[in-house]
């Protein structure tokens, strides 16, 4: 039942559910989410309904959705401009595909590392962006930051990689530097 429950959380926030309620005024599982984890819902309105849906995702299930979310409100619409600065999802480079990219005098490569992923891929993800990107960042959950730094040390990256971890709502920037195996730790707000 949890994974399934999960599974239809992880779902609604997407093109393909906003756009079959928009159209058909109606989806399977928007409404399954909503019986699922809303209680009183029929007092309330679609607005109410998918800030509570979100709020739920935000303490029980952060997805990849809302780690984009979160990085397209902190940083594109909390730091820069809308008219100066693209934002970009998916971007497929080389094997990969980016998952947040935010341009604005210099493009930065966001990789997103949930609490749901492991790090196996990181490495080749990171070479693969620095092909095309002069800036990459991994963002991950404060609970998954050691596991991150230990991984990125074992790597033969000789650029920096930033990181930041999501931690009470704020995103904490953290430099590391590998370079031939020496590994530098910086922290910084």
């Amino acid at each position: 039942m949890g994974n399934s429950r999960n599974n239809n959380l992880n779902k609604v926030f997407s093109r393909n559910i906003f756009r079959c309620c928009f159209e058909k005024g109606f989806d399977s599982t928007y409404e399954k989410v909503i019986k699922e984890y809303i209680t009183f819902a029929d007092n309330k309105s679609n607005y109410d309904l998918i800030c509570e849906i979100y709020n739920i995702l935000k303490k029980q299930y952060r997805n990849e959705y809302y780690y984009k979310n979160t990085l397209l409100n902190k940083l594109l619409l909390g730091v820069h401009s809308l008219n100066t600065t693209t934002a970009l999802t998916e971007l497929p480079i080389a094997d990969c595909k980016a998952d947040f990219i935010l341009i604005n005098g210099k493009a930065v490569v966001y990789e997103i590392k949930t609490e749901l992923d492991n790090f196996d891929r990181l490495e080749n993800q990171i070479n693969n962006y620095y092909k095309a990107f002069d800036h990459v960042a991994v963002v991950t959950c404060k609970e998954s930051l050691n596991d991150l730094k230990e991984k990125i040390e074992s790597f033969t990256i000789s650029r920096w990689v930033f990181m930041s971890c999501r931690d009470e709502g704020q995103l904490r920037r953290c430099k590391i530097r590998n370079i031939y195996g020496r590994f530098k730790f910086r922290s910084s707000v």
